[in-house]
């Protein structure tokens, strides 16, 4: 007979779920065979890679969603829980053996630390006499299976993309897998889920992010029939809700890049033409789908961005400016330029930031007042409901010209020009910084150039912290020295 323990990390749904297919199929029926779901509670590991508290209250809920759906299946949830990483791989197999399991299954993840965490866990495991199964899953290929005629991995998306789509035309798009078929009833009991995990209590309203595999699907669903068509055209504007804001579901694992391929494949009313083919809209959408996939290659191909690394190791030689006052106006919300405390304001508020908004903000605070990208990053990653190392650390990296794909380095948002191009009405600044509500015209955007009494009035700073021509100037200047060096 053989008992399977499923190990969940990432990938929180029963359907489209590499691994639990696989021990489904491998598990035998009967009281002494079936399936055990496991899933490690880690705040030690999570506190150390800057998970934020409405992250983690979105896992747990999906969680309780989760176990409720494997009950379904016969499956029962056991949770444990780790005080670090290191001790994951032998809690796992003590869950293992507790529960009478012979083989172990779970799905690849590919941070550095996690792909190291996994590699021991499968050691355990063989040394122990244990099988462990590890399946690809997160992508829709396999990183390090896309690459250049050389052989290296790309570091720039669009021949990424080309050659992602040449693959998918030659071996088909990954297919979805099915939700398995029930187990045979086994004689354990599932875990609570708790409400809170403590150094992790969340102030953002639950309510803006439903929980669960369910949640993520209705939202997939309604995106593709109202919003996929008309996402280009939409997608930049942050006060209109143009965007799918899946991100936070892809990146507990809710729903899968298969599951939105396929949606928006089923959307295109060309559905049997390529996948770049059809409504400028959905083949956009595919390729955002396609950059949260060249990030996780790269971050395989180059593991040094999981180590607080530059991917152009030149650029490591900047001088930042180590400047804790400015840091700290940009990150509550009060620089003075009303577009990027907007944008502060909102991840704040609601543990997410419109896509537009996340680069001018990160140009703001790597360009304008040059602090090093780093710090940016990590204070995304610990307020982010979508924190994904591999986006979060790309998006940041391309804004300060450190990494792929990187905006060129005398290429510099204006904050305002982004203001009056994106959020022309003020709508989205008025909503996140409330002390603008009135003040109407092009002055929304520079508040500092309202005559004095109407200035005065303004509970607002009364100037940007930073004058922003010079500062792009004084980046501009630091980047042609590097280039030059």
């Amino acid at each position: 007979m053989t008992r399977a323990l499923m190990w969940f990390r990432s990938d929180l749904r029963v359907r489209d779920n590499t691994a639990l297919a696989a021990a489904c199929r491998a598990a035998s029926d009967g009281p002494q065979g079936g399936v055990v779901g496991l899933f490690v509670v880690s705040p030690g590991e999570w506190a150390e890679h800057d998970f934020a508290p409405v992250k983690v209250d979105l896992m747990l809920r999906t969680l309780r969603e989760l176990s409720a759906s494997l009950a379904e299946l016969n499956i029962p949830l056991v949770l444990a829980e780790a005080k670090t990483r290191h001790d994951v791989p032998s809690l796992v197999l003590a869950a293992a053996k507790q529960h009478d399991c012979d083989t172990l299954h779970f799905n690849l993840e590919h941070e550095l630390n996690e792909r190291r965490r996994d590699e021991r866990t499968i050691e355990v495991f063989e040394a122990a006499g244990l099988k462990a199964g590890a399946h690809h899953d997160q992508c829709l290929s396999t990183p390090g299976d896309v690459r250049t005629g050389e052989g290296r991995f790309f570091t720039v998306f669009t021949p990424f993309k080309k050659a992602s789509f040449k693959r998918m035309y030659e071996q088909g798009v990954p297919e979805v897998v099915p939700v398995p078929r029930p187990q045979a009833k086994i004689d354990i009991a599932s875990s609570p889920v708790p409400g809170v995990v403590p150094g992790f209590e969340s102030s953002v309203d639950p309510a803006l992010w439903p929980a669960g595999e369910a949640w993520a699907h209705k939202r997939l669903a309604k995106f593709c029939a109202d919003a996929i068509v008309p996402y280009k055209a939409r997608r930049d504007f942050p006060g209109v809700d143009g965007t799918s804001k899946l991100s936070p579901y892809l990146t507990i694992g809710a729903i899968s890049h298969r599951q939105c391929i396929a949606a928006a494949i089923e959307a295109n009313p060309k559905s049997r033409a390529p996948l770049d083919v059809g409504p400028e809209g959905i083949t956009h959408w595919i390729s955002e789908v396609l950059w949260r996939e060249f990030y996780i290659h790269i971050m395989v191909g180059f593991p040094r961005v999981c180590m607080g690394r530059a991917f152009q190791p030149a650029t490591e030689v900047i001088r930042w400016n180590d400047d804790d006052r400015a840091f700290e106006a940009w990150s509550e919300g009060r620089t003075g330029v009303p577009i990027v405390d907007a944008g502060m304001r909102q991840l704040a508020r609601t543990g997410w930031m419109h896509n537009r908004v996340r680069m001018i903000t990160a140009m703001f605070l790597t360009k304008n007042l040059f602090v090093d990208w780093r710090k940016g990053e990590r204070w995304f990653m610990r307020h982010l409901v979508d924190g994904f190392l591999a986006s979060n650390n790309g998006g940041w990296q391309w804004s300060a010209s450190t990494g792929t794909d990187a905006a060129p380095y005398f290429r510099i948002f204006n904050p305002i020009s982004q203001s009056q191009k994106f959020d022309e009405q003020g709508e989205y600044i008025r909503e996140f910084v409330p002390e603008l509500a009135d003040v109407q015209g092009e002055a929304i955007h520079e508040p500092w150039t309202l005559p004095g009494l109407l200035k005065m009035k303004l509970d607002y700073p009364a100037e940007p912290i930073v004058d922003i021509s010079k500062s792009r100037e004084r980046a501009i200047e630091a980047f042609r020295d590097l280039k030059q060096g």
